[in-house]
């Protein structure tokens, strides 16, 4: 049995995934940033930033298939 009614699934999964874009799009300018100005402290900022939208990638993919009991 799903956790979200089955009419809201495709508007959040789509919300979801644009969130999740944007936070890897956001980790690679970091990223990118912290190579142009070797910095060390914005590698790590990009390398949170992408563990927080692998997460939310998780969390959106178990939400919207339901959890298996």
């Amino acid at each position: 049995m799903p956790l979200i009614a089955h009419q809201w699934v495709l508007p959040l999964g789509l919300l979801s995934s644009v969130v999740v874009v944007g936070l890897v799009v956001w980790a690679l300018k970091l990223m990118q940033s912290a190579i142009d100005q070797s910095e060390f402290s914005l590698m790590l900022a990009g390398s949170l930033v992408c563990s927080a939208a692998v997460g939310l990638a998780l969390v959106m993919v178990m939400t919207l298939n339901g959890l298996p009991v």
